[in-house]
């Protein structure tokens, strides 16, 4: 468990260098950074086809017409334990589509503070177009108990579903997977596959 003085160290962290921006208030998807990278870049500007290959993720959507890769793996993190970047199926430049910072937290109410600063932060330097407060059940769950609770921002008008969401992972301890703080940048065509799929 982390003690005030390591979480007030974590959230000073989070807030001032999870993201990298133009100083004036963005609207422009491709200006949220996570870990240095950004929606729009190709997945080439970080490693060869063949390590990019030997790194996908092992997630199972329903259909395959997007590809995620676990960037962790190939390049050094910061402030998050996994970094998830995912591309259309066959693109030869591996455009980066969605992107996914992921921090395993020690307790929900670290979780909730670090959200809110977050969300603080996204607020004052996006121009957000609507945003969504969010709880239920996690599917990947089958018991039901674990829980979402999470900030969906929506950075243009309906029905864009380009998106900046905060999201904190409440699983059980029966569902043995891991508490996390999920920060992800999604444009509208694979948000609309996440929700489908």
């Amino acid at each position: 468990m982390l003690g005030s003085l390591n979480m007030k160290k974590l959230l000073a962290i989070a807030v001032l260098s999870l993201f990298l921006i133009i100083p004036s208030q963005a609207d422009d998807i491709s200006d949220f950074q996570i870990e240095g990278v950004s929606i729009g870049e190709s997945l080439l500007d970080y490693a060869t086809e063949k390590e990019i290959k030997s790194i996908k993720a092992n997630i199972n959507y329903k259909t395959d017409k997007f590809v995620t890769y676990r960037l962790e793996k190939i390049h050094e993190l910061n402030q998050y334990d996994k970094l998830n970047v995912s591309v259309k199926k066959g693109d030869k430049k591996y455009k980066i589509v969605g992107i996914s910072g992921i921090y395993y937290y020690a307790n929900l109410n670290e979780c909730n503070s670090l959200k809110k600063e977050i969300q603080s932060y996204v607020k004052k330097e996006f121009l957000i177009n609507d945003s969504d407060i969010t709880k239920f059940p996690s599917s990947m769950d089958k018991t039901g108990k674990s829980m979402i609770y999470g900030i969906q921002n929506y950075l243009k008008p309906y029905p864009s579903l380009e998106s900046i969401n905060i999201n904190c992972y409440d699983f059980t301890k029966d569902s043995l997977m891991r508490p996390n703080l999920k920060v992800s940048v999604n444009t509208h065509e694979f948000m609309d596959f996440i929700i489908n799929n």
